[in-house]
């Protein structure tokens, strides 16, 4: 039934209550005149069918007969319409606001989801337009997300066949090698199986980060979080892996500050990021010696580690790039490393209750910067 329909039928049972009401508001009246006047009732009924006579007989225009009953009906005939013209304000308000809802919904069915509802009337209409504006917004970014998750397996995809062919035809073309009687020599033997051992070593730690970063992304590796003092793990962590990075060409250096900075997190997934980084930073430096410097901040409850280098850095708009996986910025770089550490890094920062981004310092080469919560008074 139409919300119209509903209202013709409130009034029609208006009038009938209106008319019921004052047929026995009429007799309760007749009985409390004749208590007050001290007549009986037929008294009180006389003298009303006396005014009735009087007043028929008065009328110019109508007949005795039917002027009772066309007063009646003249009555219920006002009295439906000033009820209509009261709730017609009331209909255009409850109808009005349908349609664009009604024309949201039709966005929304034909994939529309940036459609909005631009109501502006403070009514009980405004939190339902707010909840549809809110759902289609919370659509639209559940449904850009989906298409970001499609795009980022179908480069996963392409990253491990990528990653994994390239191991793949060194270790066939030794094996090739061997069966065929190229490594004619023990030394050219033992070269080729050299060759086999590292690469398959490559491939373990492709599938190794591969099967960690599924791990996180599913949400099902577990957390070991502590409080700890930020700055002496790091310390501790950067004096275990000095001398090997030392050796490949990259001199690092923490900047001296507070030693009580506290935070949650798990020392043995925070040492896998800052290895990570450090192998980023060597992998693609430009220099014969590179240099890292480590700091650490505090704002508002929040530590701010940050490792920055001097290597070639990358482009500004590419910056937000580095994080996905097997994202590369230059892809003629893509033996030297896997494409997952970066993405693999944030990742657990993000378990962590944390964020990671990437900068481009004034002095030139690139900023990591991992964002942590503080944990106890700093």
């Amino acid at each position: 039934m139409t919300i119209k329909r509903r209202i013709f039928i409130s009034n029609v049972r208006t009038v009938l209550v209106t008319l019921g009401g004052l047929f026995v508001f009429g007799f309760v009246f007749q009985i409390l005149m004749a208590k007050i006047m001290g007549v009986d009732l037929e008294t009180i009924q006389a003298w009303r069918d006396k005014a009735m006579q009087e007043m028929q007989a008065g009328a110019r225009y109508w007949p005795p007969s039917i002027a009772g009953p066309a007063c009646i009906i003249f009555f219920i005939a006002l009295i439906a319409m000033i009820n209509n013209l009261l709730n017609y304000r009331l209909i255009k308000n409850i109808v009005r606001p349908l349609r664009p809802l009604g024309e949201g919904v039709r966005q929304i069915h034909d994939n529309n989801l940036a459609f909005r509802i631009d109501y502006q009337n403070d009514d009980e209409y405004r939190p339902i337009c707010d909840a549809f504006n809110e759902m289609a917004a919370r659509l639209e970014t559940s449904s850009a997300q989906k298409r970001k998750d499609e795009a980022n397996r179908r480069e996963l995809i392409a990253g491990i066949s990528h990653d994994l062919r390239t191991p793949l035809t060194s270790i066939r073309g030794c094996l090739e090698g061997l069966e065929t009687g190229v490594a004619s020599t023990p030394q050219m033997r033992e070269q080729y199986f050299a060759t086999i051992k590292n690469k398959t070593e490559d491939m373990e730690h492709i599938i190794e980060q591969l099967f960690l970063f599924c791990k996180l992304d599913m949400n099902e590796f577990p957390l070991t979080l502590r409080r700890v003092a930020l700055m002496p793990v790091i310390a501790d962590m950067i004096e275990e892996a000095a001398q090997e990075y030392e050796r490949r060409g990259l001199d690092i250096h923490i900047v001296e500050g507070r030693q009580d900075v506290f935070v949650s997190a798990d020392t043995l997934l925070l040492r896998n990021v800052l290895i990570n980084i450090l192998e980023n930073s060597v992998r693609y430096k430009t220099k014969e010696r590179a240099f890292m410097e480590i700091s650490a901040g505090i704002v508002n409850n929040s530590v701010f580690l940050r490792f920055t280098d001097d290597g070639p850095g990358v482009a500004a708009d590419i910056l937000s790039k580095l994080f996905d996986v097997f994202y590369r910025a230059d892809p003629s770089r893509s033996a030297k490393g896997s494409g997952l550490g970066l993405a693999i890094s944030k990742k657990i920062i993000e378990h962590m209750g944390g964020a990671m981004h990437a900068e481009l310092p004034d002095s030139g080469g690139l900023a990591v910067v991992i964002r942590l919560p503080g944990a106890g008074d700093m």
